[in-house]
């Protein structure tokens, strides 16, 4: 099943796909997101999420000494832990499948073609790249995972294939509580570059992250990095995960396990936020 074929709105309904679930039962369950919570890191271009108790228990209380609470939420897509859905990006006013979408968007009902609700459940096969491993050393804003640093890094490891989930630890997730650093606004960020990108897709991954805000290399604050998203969701309709908190993986020496993330059902969403999680034995 190519990506092609489950670039279908199948919100609300029965989806399709081959998962190469475990034959053994896992021992550990990695929680990779990061906490939402009111004044958090978020990129400038996008919303912050805000959070306000709106009803507070004591104040509407019901009969038999019972009450309740409630709160208010407020938050863009692509804050925290979350996944790009394809109508994310368009290149010449078309998303993946050569889809035209500058008159197939409203305010509020968002994209018509590429929304989250076209994305298939992201269950499979996980890999970790540990880039500080990998470099032997903590990355920086000048280092990139290419094709020659995937080969490197899975020469004697498990390699990823169809279905697989690809995740890369630059080690930027220690800067969460610092926001311009984790941003890299003044100093850029390390990730995945193009050649990195299409070794990934000519396996066939269904989706891949990182615990940075950006997922691709950006080495100058001041140079557009798009190149590798415009590769992966135009020309592949592969989900990208941005903030993925991998530590705990990274911690314990896990780079096999078996991955589960789904996206919120949004009408017209061009993202959304996600919890997912890493089984291991």
């Amino acid at each position: 099943m190519t990506q092609q074929d489950v670039a279908v709105n199948w919100g609300g309904k029965t989806w399709s796909g081959e998962t190469a679930w475990p034959q053994e039962p896992s021992e550990r369950t990695y929680d990779l997101a990061v906490r939402l919570e009111h004044g958090m890191t978020h990129h400038p271009a996008h919303p912050p999420y805000s959070y306000t108790l709106v009803k507070k228990h004591g104040e509407h209380p019901y009969p038999g000494g019972i009450s309740s609470a409630m709160e208010l939420l407020t938050m863009g897509a692509h804050v925290g832990t979350h996944v790009d859905a394809p109508g994310h990006i368009s290149l010449d006013g078309c998303i993946y499948g050569g889809r035209p979408v500058a008159e197939r968007q409203t305010p509020h009902a968002g994209v018509e073609v590429g929304s989250v609700e076209e994305l298939p459940p992201l269950v499979g096969p996980g890999h970790l790249v540990d880039g500080p491993a990998l470099f032997g050393r903590e990355m920086t804003p000048a280092d990139g995972f290419g094709a020659e640093e995937l080969q490197s890094w899975f020469d004697n490891r498990e390699t990823p294939g169809p279905g697989s989930i690809v995740l890369f630890r630059t080690g930027w997730m220690r800067y969460w509580e610092d926001s311009d650093r984790y941003l890299g606004l003044a100093t850029g960020l390390p990730g995945v570059k193009l050649s990195g990108a299409r070794w990934l897709t000519e396996r066939g991954v269904r989706a891949v992250g990182s615990d940075t805000v950006n997922f691709e290399h950006k080495p100058h604050v001041s140079v557009p990095a798009l190149d590798v998203h415009v590769h992966l969701l135009v020309e592949q309709g592969v989900p990208i995960m941005e903030s993925v908190n991998l530590e705990g993986l990274a911690a314990d020496g896990v780079y096999e396990f078996f991955f589960t993330a789904a996206a919120l059902r949004i009408k017209g969403g061009t993202g959304s936020p996600i919890r997912p999680l890493a089984f291991a034995r």
